[in-house]
């Protein structure tokens, strides 16, 4: 075995975006640490460290570090059985390299030693897990902290630091290492196209960068997303207003994707992965408040109040980055499809295509952001915001409606952004738009929470930024737009 290769495993498994973003977030959790132990009573700055490296260790070991499984599945099926040892080998090693920064602020600080090596053991097999199980089990994985938090309070589970954390952290360790190994011989134990559908492990999904950035927003195959799906959730397609008389709803269907003309079933079944994506938060928020609260009205309207403000403001940008991610794929595919849409009849000439084009592709989206933006309005003004807050709420639905307006025109003029600025972006926004999560948790009648200055300021400085580099994109995309031919020209 060559210890060389077994070093590098884990880098040579994951795509370039994916070793970039594990470090930024490992620096996010060491800069973390350190603001917790700005903050940190006495005796409590170990805890504060352990915590927030193990923050990083789920992630590494959900999305990074399991890419080994990949390397060992490629190596079950092209028959070299020294290349799978060497990815058993690096899994097993670098779960015992995880545990070692553990151990070392442990013993230095001279605090419960096994109960914070459980307690990065457990985030270490967790992460794993994920990434093995199934997509129909792994998404629902997020709920078990708040499950657990409200199965100790009826059962009394011991937390981290309880004297009988060590009994039953092992008992659960042993639990995940058995469900680790036995999903990783069923996931090697047959090829990775067999694998693909919701039954398939996470872990397969990283294969074409979903989580790097770059394929999530440029290289995302459609019609392989659409084959995955299981019968039930396959299009229905509404078609009887589409031809010559209907150029507009016929670009809808040459769109493909949420534009598509549905029936009243198809829109269902669209709908249904939506509202599987929000069963997981709203089912953390609902077992958190379950126990915290009664049942009872008063009780139960800030959650939700907090659920509609939340689906208002994080459904939004959901559908900004869908409608780009569509948008920017139908325009990189370097094929004859692309071209074909301007044999059909009815579109006009090559400017009014250009035109009804760019109108098809934004009309339904910056529909459904102003509906948002009223929506959050109504929702907020009973509770008489602050004009900060509703400065910060109004300044969030415009960005994201902006930057869709200038994603799409780049996409379709041909000067898309590239996937790390594209990443970028969308990491930018969503830690904006997540910043203003908290204004729409206050109750019917009483004051929002007014953020501070500072705080607001920072907000708006972001903003402030990433608006300047829309007006840059859409500037430049809206030059080619209007030098470009034609609208149906492939950027591949």
């Amino acid at each position: 075995m060559n210890a060389q290769a077994m070093l590098l495993a884990p880098w040579r498994a994951t795509h370039v975006q994916l070793r970039w973003l594990s470090l930024a977030v490992l620096t996010l959790c060491a800069l973390g640490a350190i603001a917790l132990l700005l903050f940190a009573k006495r005796g409590e700055p170990a805890w504060m460290m352990v915590g927030a490296y193990d923050v990083g260790l789920i992630y590494l070991w959900a999305f990074f570090l399991s890419g080994m499984s990949l390397l060992a599945i490629e190596a079950r099926w092209l028959c070299l059985p020294g290349m799978y040892r060497t990815a058993v080998l690096a899994t097993v090693f670098y779960a015992v390299l995880s545990l070692l920064p553990t151990a070392i602020i442990a013993v230095v600080h001279g605090t419960d030693q096994m109960s914070m090596l459980l307690g990065s053991l457990l985030c270490v097999l967790g992460g794993l897990c994920f990434a093995l199980l199934p997509r129909y089990v792994a998404v629902f994985l997020g709920m078990f902290p708040a499950l657990f938090n409200m199965l100790s309070r009826v059962y009394n589970l011991p937390h981290i630091g309880d004297a009988r954390f060590v009994s039953w952290g092992s008992t659960l360790a042993m639990a995940l290492l058995v469900v680790c190994v036995l999903r990783w011989r069923a996931v090697t134990a047959k090829p990775a196209q067999g694998q693909m559908g919701f039954s398939g492990p996470m872990v397969l999904q990283y294969r074409r960068g979903h989580w790097a950035g770059g394929s999530a927003i440029n290289g995302l195959d459609a019609t392989t997303q659409v084959r995955q799906r299981p019968d039930w959730m396959q299009p229905q397609p509404d078609l009887r207003h589409v031809g010559p008389s209907q150029p507009d709803n016929t670009l809808r269907v040459a769109l493909g994707g949420w534009y598509l003309p549905r029936t009243l079933r198809g829109h269902l079944q669209g709908l249904a992965p939506g509202l599987l994506a929000m069963l997981v938060p709203c089912s953390i928020l609902f077992l958190t408040f379950l126990g915290n609260h009664a049942f009872s009205f008063h009780a139960w309207w800030p959650l939700a109040m907090l659920l509609i403000g939340w689906i208002a403001m994080f459904g939004s940008m959901g559908l900004m980055f869908t409608t780009i991610m569509l948008i920017q794929q139908r325009w990189k595919k370097n094929n004859a499809e692309l071209p074909l849409l301007a044999l059909l009849p009815g579109l006009g000439n090559a400017h009014t295509v250009k035109q009804r084009t760019l109108m098809v592709a934004l009309r339904r989206p910056l529909v459904l952001q102003m509906g948002a933006l009223i929506a959050l309005i109504a929702l907020i003004l009973p509770s008489h915001p602050s004009a900060i807050s509703m400065l910060l709420l109004v300044v969030g639905q415009f960005g994201c409606a902006a930057a869709l307006i200038a994603c799409v025109i780049a996409a379709i003029g041909g000067r898309p952004l590239a996937p790390s600025g594209m990443f970028s972006l969308m990491i930018s926004i969503s830690l904006l738009i997540g910043s203003n999560s908290f204004l729409t948790s206050s109750q019917p009648g009483s004051r929002l929470w007014t953020p501070p200055l500072a705080y607001s300021l920072v907000l708006l400085a972001g903003w402030i930024i990433v608006s300047m580099v829309i007006a840059w994109m859409g500037r430049r995309g809206w030059i080619a737009w209007k030098s470009r031919p034609h609208a149906f020209m492939p950027n591949g």
